[in-house]
């Protein structure tokens, strides 16, 4: 995975060099630290549970000829969604670089999200969850 800095403020990951400012909290890059562990490997245990799963769709049912879409779920076993124990956050990036995180309350939602990404964007789809027990946990695929 290359260098890891991790935002001593949010969590969010950056890959290969801290910026500037962070985009998710905005917090100056002093506030990072490089962490070559940050996120846990798939084959660790407890993957079943948290390493995320992703399918990409070449289409869209909600912008028909406008967007792909990528489907995100934590976990090949649904992850539990409690106050106690939930996913906090899903962050996406597309060729290493952030395009969006999504916070998630336990209340009332899954651990899941789907993201609509024009249909001229190629690359790799990074996907990185954050569970309040046992920490962060990442896949890649293919958009």
């Amino acid at each position: 995975m290359g260098r890891l800095f991790v935002c001593g403020v949010c969590g969010h990951v950056a890959f290969g060099t801290a910026p500037e400012f962070c985009p998710v909290c905005h917090s100056p890059k002093d506030k990072f630290a490089e962490n070559a562990e940050a996120i846990k490997p798939a084959e660790k245990e407890g993957k079943e549970k948290h390493v995320p799963v992703v399918a990409v769709t070449k289409g869209c049912g909600l912008i028909p000829g406008a967007c792909q879409d990528v489907h995100i779920k934590v976990g090949s076993i649904p992850h539990p969604m409690t106050a106690e124990h939930s996913i906090q956050w899903i962050d996406v990036y597309l060729n290493k670089i952030y395009v969006a995180r999504y916070m998630l309350t336990p209340a009332s939602l899954q651990a899941a999200v789907s993201v609509h990404f024009k249909t001229d964007q190629q690359g790799t789809v990074t996907v990185i969850e954050h569970c309040n027990l046992h920490g962060t946990w990442s896949v890649e695929a293919v958009l």
